[in-house]
């Protein structure tokens, strides 16, 4: 008798892979690119070679037995495996990383960055480029962390320690606004501490995982309304539901607009610096690239005008 083979391809995990994800064989054939009758007969013949029914087939669709599962999630780390290795591959081959994260601070508005982002495309279409939105301490903790590769307008406040390169890109200057119609708007000099801490706090919340909350004032208010970004928050305030620090550029028109008022206020929140960050020792170019255009004069200016406007 012959003995059987015992190994599996790469390819025939992927395809486990793809049946799965997709539902069917038919389905799965699709994605391949390949008839079904050839998805068929190639998991017959991996059978046939293991040694193992992978699928159960008495009912209207086949579905993975208990051994056909464990083997494609065992195999699902032989995948992640050879597709980081066919990453570094190109990175070597190239000098370009085969995907890059860059997180956002919701300072930073996207206008700007989205040019950069289409100049890049056309540069390097090879690097898939994943932008994400986070606030306060959420960046630094995704850079310190591995979710994020670049972190764009993360807050100088935060120290994580060693093994980080950062640059300053702009200072923002902030005054605590309120509707006109809330009962904040209609006081007579300096708000105190303690008359704030009576009404409702609007703030954008922190989206660190690990790291400490960054203490953004307005912290002795009992009442608190935590939004995902600067729009949010900035319609709780105009709808009267309390009271938020804004940045200068921002609240400025709408006070023309005669839509908010700003408090005098006996603690106010001092100005935040921003800056680009990334960890030491990166070399990709996608990452040069990045840092070299976002510290630039221009693109400075650019977000600068676009905050203002």
């Amino acid at each position: 008798m012959t003995k059987r083979q015992q190994r599996i391809s790469l390819e025939s995990l992927r395809l486990l892979d793809a049946i799965d994800r997709q539902g069917s064989f038919s389905n799965a054939a699709q994605e391949l690119c390949v008839v079904t009758s050839s998805i068929t007969h190639a998991i017959r013949n991996l059978e046939e070679n293991l040694g193992l029914t992978l699928f159960d087939r008495s009912g209207q669709r086949a579905r993975f037995t208990t051994k056909g599962r464990t083997l494609l999630e065992s195999g699902r780390h032989l995948l992640a495996r050879a597709d980081a290795f066919d990453d570094e591959v190109q990175s070597i081959a190239t000098g370009w990383e085969p995907r890059l994260t860059i997180t956002v601070d919701q300072v930073v508005p996207m206008s700007p960055l989205m040019q950069q982002v289409q100049h890049f495309l056309e540069v390097a279409p090879q690097t898939s480029l994943n932008i994400r939105r986070e606030a306060a301490a959420g960046s630094w903790d995704a850079l310190a962390s591995g979710r994020a590769d670049l972190i764009v307008g993360a807050p100088v406040a935060v120290h994580f320690g060693e093994g980080f390169e950062s640059t300053l890109m702009f200072e923002t200057s902030y005054v605590l606004a309120v509707s006109v119609k809330h009962p904040l708007a209609f006081l007579q000099g300096p708000v105190s501490n303690d008359q704030l801490a009576l009404h409702r706090a609007i703030l954008v919340g922190d989206t660190t995982r690990a790291m400490p909350l960054l203490p953004y004032g307005l912290q002795e208010n009992r009442q608190r309304l935590s939004v995902p970004d600067t729009a949010a928050k900035l319609d709780a305030i105009l709808m009267g539901l309390g009271c938020g620090f804004l940045s200068t550029h921002v609240a400025s028109p709408l006070v023309r607009k005669g839509l908010i008022t700003l408090l005098d206020v006996k603690t106010p929140r001092p100005p935040s610096q921003s800056s680009l960050a990334w960890r030491s020792g990166e070399t990709g170019r996608a990452l040069k690239w990045w840092v070299e255009r976002l510290t630039s004069k221009a693109f400075i200016d650019a977000l600068l005008n676009d905050r203002e406007s």
